[in-house]
């Protein structure tokens, strides 16, 4: 081994000693380290930026919500006592439950010497890891289907499997989008859209692309700025997004606040030497879940063909 593969494992076992704290052999990403690395995560997606993080303190977490499901207020009579029993609320639960995860990152030798003479060495090392593993969770989180033959899939119910409320190609037009739009939006209880602002569609891109082409249409000023400029779009004051990680001809109308994820605290980055590869594989585990704060206030969409 040559005087600089001696020092490039050098900074590689530096860089990792500032990136990790040492627990009965295992490397734990450091406290700090561990925020910065589910910051970029969430901001490497459009859904996982939105929805609320949780750093979950032990494998599993529960989110719990109560509310009256029906009318509390009575006629009141001066010293006389109502009838029946007072109104109680109904409370629920739905709980995270932490699946363990792995990325294995290989990062060649020329790759590695082109960033480590650059300060925060670190930093750009859990970037690279980071927006790919940001990618894939968004992916698990969206598709996630336990009785899907994909393993990855397969480790949990993603959250277009868990909301309450789906429409299909029978309940609206599939060549239509606003039509599909105008279903699912008919679709959500409506004690839930007091504010629409804080709903999204979150769309696959040629969903997105033909509502602009429909906008385009109409001859109109916000037409032409929808074929010509890279505009937010908003159907009936509802944000619309595309999405890379939503199947084709899919998608999901929720408020952001409704999307939930967990990422247990203890994230692992370990070095895997692979010398006659010139290169190394980092290996990163953590354990995640995705839920809903309630499944009810979201609704999904399939089947969506196109024109």
């Amino acid at each position: 081994m040559n005087t600089n593969n001696q020092d490039l494992l050098a900074r590689i076992n530096g860089a990792l000693k500032a990136l990790t704290t040492s627990d009965l052999g295992g490397s734990i990403l450091a406290r700090e380290k561990q925020q910065q690395f589910v910051r970029v995560v969430s901001e490497a997606t459009t859904m996982l930026d939105n929805a609320r993080r949780i750093d979950m303190r032990s494998h599993t977490h529960d989110i719990d919500k109560i509310g009256f499901a029906s009318r509390i207020l009575r006629s009141a009579q001066e010293d006389t006592e109502p009838s029946g029993e007072g109104s109680k609320p109904t409370p629920s639960t739905n709980t995270l439950e932490s699946v363990e995860t792995m990325a294995i990152a290989g990062i060649t030798d020329s790759t590695l010497e082109d960033n480590i003479e650059q300060e925060g060495f670190e930093d750009t090392l859990l970037d690279l890891i980071a927006d790919r593993i940001g990618i894939d969770l968004e992916e698990l989180f969206i598709n996630g289907d336990k009785t899907s033959g994909d393993e990855f899939l397969a480790l949990t119910d993603g959250w277009l499997k868990k909301a309450a409320n789906e429409v299909t190609n029978t309940d609206f037009d599939a060549t239509e989008v606003e039509s599909m739009f105008d279903t699912m939006l008919q679709a959500v209880p409506k004690k839930y859209l007091r504010n629409r602002s804080e709903w999204t569609y979150y769309v696959h891109w040629d969903i997105e692309d033909a509502y602009r082409n429909v906008l385009r249409k109409r001859g109109t000023g916000l037409g032409d700025q929808a074929q010509t400029q890279q505009i937010s779009l908003a159907y009936k004051g509802i944000s619309v997004q595309d999405n890379s990680n939503m199947p084709a001809g899919t998608a999901l109308l929720v408020p952001n606040s409704n999307l939930v994820y967990g990422i247990y605290r203890d994230i692992r980055i370990e070095p895997d030497r692979q010398a006659k590869k010139r290169r190394t594989d980092f290996v990163t585990t953590l354990r995640v879940d995705c839920h809903y704060e309630d499944e009810n206030a979201a609704v999904v969409a399939r089947g969506y063909t196109g024109a």
